[in-house]
């Protein structure tokens, strides 16, 4: 296959003066003028077509991977992860009460269940979390209560535990927490759940998270395999970048098309960029608290030990003391 270029792929450019004019125009100019410099710039350049833009928001990842209308898509992306081929066999709607946690971001807001019986939930963080374990521990076991509910109300007195499939959650995050950056450069971090005596138990809940940010760092454009070519999607913005990546794996070629359509809803793209940095506030918001959070019971945790251990060398001095009045005394019954 020949080389496209990247406006072969993105569409031709058009005049900053133009799309500056359009969005002084906006109802969305206030929110534009809030904007920093850098911000401001990054879609700027996208709109006028000369750079890329992540998708790593709600509604780019929605457009890009309609479930409905490309399935193939996330089945290529799913399969990719997981290192095995997954189909979609049926989409199910988040029924019932599902957790919701004020400022995630769940890019995908339905549930896939693969053809051999596994359901797949795919979410995507900004910012790393603290207590990122008991965090997806949460998700999944809401996740399996959900499919408990659901196929326990469908089978009735027939329900049997062994109609539970396992299900798995995939986590992106674009800026790793500490827990995942210590261990670099990992960046595919998989939950690995067994009985250590080798009994055969199945177990439902299925945790992979991924550093995006570590995989920038440590791969450095290698698209060798299609679960790297993925994760390059998810992390390319750069022309020379995109043009590389469809070159190797052409089937992204659609893809950016979908993307580079926003490039003529000026209005759109700053809602949604908007919406991300909102988000993407609270997150930092909530990462600060856990921090100082964390950071408190940490400078608890050592005051207690500290107190314990003075507590302790002041025992072991009073012990010292009475010894050594025992001793003088003893010494001076002897001279006597």
């Amino acid at each position: 296959m020949a080389t496209l270029t990247f406006g072969e792929i993105f569409g031709d450019k058009r005049p900053r003066p133009e799309i500056i004019s359009i969005i002084e125009k906006s109802l969305l100019y206030e929110e534009w003028k809030s904007f920093s410099a850098n911000d401001q710039e990054s879609i700027l350049s996208f709109l006028e077509g000369s750079q890329g833009l992540q998708i790593l928001s709600d509604k780019f990842f929605q457009h890009v991977f309609k479930p409905d209308v490309h399935p193939e898509r996330i089945e290529s992306l799913i399969s990719a992860i997981l290192g095995q081929k997954v189909n979609i066999v049926q989409i199910l709607s988040r029924e019932g009460t599902a957790i919701t946690e004020t400022g995630s971001q769940v890019i995908m807001d339905i549930i896939v269940k693969t053809d051999t019986g596994a359901i797949v939930n795919v979410e995507m963080q900004r910012i790393g979390y603290y207590f990122p374990g008991e965090r997806s521990d949460c998700y999944t076991a809401d996740m399996i209560m959900r499919q408990y509910g659901k196929v326990r109300s469908e089978k009735g007195e027939s329900f049997s535990y062994k109609d539970l499939k396992p299900v798995t959650l995939i986590i992106l995050m674009e800026k790793s927490s500490a827990e995942f950056s210590a261990v670099a450069p990992k960046f595919i971090h998989r939950k690995i759940s067994h009985y250590d005596s080798g009994a055969k138990i199945t177990v439902l809940d299925n945790v992979v998270y991924i550093s995006l940010d570590t995989f920038r760092k440590q791969m450095h454009n290698i698209i060798d395999n299609k679960r790297n070519a993925w994760l390059s999607f998810f992390t390319f913005e750069k022309p020379d970048e995109i043009v590389k990546l469809v070159h190797f794996h052409p089937e992204f070629i659609p893809l950016y098309r979908d993307i580079a359509e926003f490039r003529n809803k000026p209005e759109e793209v700053i809602g949604m960029f908007s919406e991300a940095l909102r988000i993407m506030d609270r997150n930092t918001t909530k990462y600060m608290i856990d921090d100082l959070t964390k950071r408190c019971n940490d400078a608890e945790a050592q005051l207690s030990a500290a107190e314990a251990a003075l507590d302790k060398s002041q025992q072991e001095i009073a012990e010292l003391k009475a010894q050594l009045a025992a001793y003088k005394a003893s010494s001076s019954n002897t001279t006597v």
